[in-house]
């Protein structure tokens, strides 16, 4: 999770998977509606506001999966400078974890007006980092962790050939934080739900990052119970295994075609 960045700028802040179908994946216990809180400060936001709040409400069950929302806070902005000023960085149009809510561009500074298909899925990846960020105690995250729960969750898949690529990577993908391919965070999340435990120990995880913050890779070793040289090597041979089956798949749909006997 490089990250999204379009015409509307998303940012996600809390205390703040064409490829086979992966494992089901379930929201933990009963998600109970949010209280939705739009901020703005000019009258002629509040249209967006309620399409906002509208979004909001009826896309949180992707992040409910994880950990359900009880209040989502948005607030409206009127700038790219506003918006730079509020996360304290200069990168002001892509997705980023800060710790107070999560902040849309007002129409007025938009380009041209974006889609519903393109607003649907900003929020979507908004309300699934939001939820990451707020079982995590608003501490940082791998790159990997939060773009690949972004993509499992929102069932944005990345084809087969992607895993082999991600399995000849070079070492220690799990213990890196930056910001990598999107496919890394993809495979290495489907593995962790497919074969390591599902959400319930990825649960876990973000929940010890909020309590040991500058210990993300012993966390990562105490919650799955082995070394994470061995975590990575299971996943990679877990990758190679995806993209032979991948192969296979295809070679049966691209085989030569059976002729009819005279």
């Amino acid at each position: 999770m490089p990250r999204v960045s379009v015409l509307l700028a998303v940012l996600v802040l809390a205390l703040t998977l064409s490829a086979p179908v992966p494992a089901q994946v379930r929201a933990e216990g009963f998600a109970a509606p949010a209280e939705i809180k739009v901020t703005y400060t000019e009258p002629s936001d509040a249209g967006q506001a309620d399409r906002l709040r509208e979004l909001a409400a009826r896309l949180k069950a992707v992040a409910d999966q994880l950990h359900p929302l009880e209040e989502i806070r948005i607030v409206v902005v009127h700038s790219p400078a506003e918006l730079s000023r509020r996360l304290g960085t200069e990168d002001a149009v892509a997705g980023v974890s800060y710790v107070h809510g999560i902040l849309f561009l007002s129409p007025v500074s938009w380009q041209r007006n974006p889609t519903d298909e393109a607003l649907e899925q900003e929020m979507e990846q908004a309300l699934v980092r939001y939820a990451a960020q707020e079982l995590a105690g608003g501490n940082r995250l791998p790159d990997w962790l939060e773009s690949g729960l972004v993509s499992v969750l929102t069932k944005r898949p990345f084809a087969g050939a992607t895993a082999e690529a991600v399995a000849q990577r070079g070492p220690l993908l799990l213990m890196r934080f930056e910001a990598d391919d999107p496919a890394v965070g993809y495979w290495a999340v489907r593995y962790l739900v497919e074969v390591r435990g599902g959400l319930a120990s990825i649960r876990q995880l973000l929940r010890l990052t909020a309590q040991r913050p500058s210990s993300f890779v012993e966390n990562l070793q105490l919650v799955y119970g082995i070394p994470a040289g061995e975590l990575e090597r299971d996943w990679r041979r877990w990758l190679h295994e995806q993209a032979e089956a991948e192969k296979k798949r295809e070679g049966r749909r691209e085989g030569p075609l059976v002729r009819d006997r005279d």
